[in-house]
């Protein structure tokens, strides 16, 4: 079996079948420890590849365990903690999380989650997958059952990328921030790779984008699962230009929102694509009849000065030699 079937019969078999035997406190217990790879790599690659025997090894250990029934523990909510990176994004108005509530509610946990003992926290712990889980027995008030076990940083990382691929995926944009989260944290590449299940050139879109949209902005759209990698690639090239990331942020502002994050998306998407209209030249001179003689006008960020047709040419040359001793006179005036 493979390393990535090996994690996944893990999630979606062994612990379900936990779930049937009595929850019971039990000590943390260490992995075995790895046995040294048979093969001499160098560089990422040899980082990735036994830190991959590692999970194995942990994945191994774990589902022997589950398949006797231990290890599962209960937990109180209040003394755990999320994992050092997140990946999925809250939504205010999510069916599918209120779903799961009901389901815990009624039915109780029937997956455990996975913990680690926490890092700098003696007496809690740190959530490797199961959020929502978390989430929902917090909420509810309810004991949390978990499975324990000690693992780095890179285990995390792993297991948590890899439940996600294993159940729903995550959406784009929650790929992306996830990856540009673990790339500012001194993660290698290869290893964020590996816990999303991808390649290199998608990562480096994946960050590009993550990158070019402002994380309050993406998170405020909300994960958008319909709007795919090209339309978030769009919206991030559309952001660079002049005024679009004001304009985002005044359709986000909108009470009347849709809770949707696709149709906040598409919202947003429509309005910063929209060219835009140039502002109409403002006249500061006019005729004895009222008819405009010069105009001032807005481009890029620039001031320009317009005269009608009927003025003649030479009299911009005439204002162009006077303009030093007219700007003289107007700093005077504004002191």
């Amino acid at each position: 079996m493979t390393r990535r079937n090996l994690i996944k019969s893990l999630i979606e078999e062994q612990l379900a079948a936990a779930n049937s035997a009595p929850a019971a406190a039990a000590p943390v217990e260490q992995a075995p420890p790895a046995q040294p790879p048979q093969r001499t790599l160098a560089g990422p690659v040899r980082t990735m590849g036994l830190t991959l025997d590692k999970i194995e090894d942990e994945a191994r250990a774990l589902k022997e365990a589950l398949a006797k029934g231990q290890n599962v523990v209960e937990i109180d909510p209040a003394r755990v903690e999320p994992s050092f990176v997140l990946d999925r994004f809250d939504q205010a108005d999510d069916e599918a999380f209120e779903q799961l509530k009901a389901s815990l509610r009624e039915h109780g946990q029937e997956v455990p989650v996975l913990l680690r003992p926490h890092p700098v926290r003696d007496g809690y712990f740190q959530l490797a997958y199961g959020h929502r889980r978390w989430r929902a027995a917090k909420e509810l008030g309810l004991s949390l059952k978990a499975v324990i076990r000690a693992f780095d940083d890179e285990a995390l990382v792993l297991a948590q990328g890899l439940e996600n691929s294993a159940r729903k995926d995550l959406s784009f944009i929650e790929k992306a921030m996830f990856a540009k989260s673990l790339e500012d944290r001194g993660t290698d590449r290869q290893l964020i790779m590996a816990a999303l299940s991808t390649d290199k050139t998608e990562l480096s879109k994946l960050i590009s984008v993550a990158r070019a949209v402002p994380e309050p902005i993406a998170r405020a759209i909300g994960p958008a699962p319909k709007a795919g990698r090209r339309r978030w690639m769009d919206l991030s090239d559309r952001l660079k230009q002049g005024k679009a990331l004001a304009v985002v942020q005044r359709v986000l502002a909108d009470p009347d929102l849709s809770h949707d994050s696709d149709t906040r998306f598409l919202r947003v998407l429509a309005a910063i694509s929209k060219p835009e209209k140039p502002l109409q030249p403002q006249p500061i001179w006019s005729s004895g009849e009222g008819r405009g003689l010069a105009f001032l006008a807005e481009d890029s960020g620039r001031t320009i000065l317009r005269f009608d047709p009927a003025v003649p040419k030479d009299f911009a040359t005439f204002l162009g030699s006077r303009l030093a001793s007219l700007f003289e006179e107007y700093e005077k005036r504004s002191q």
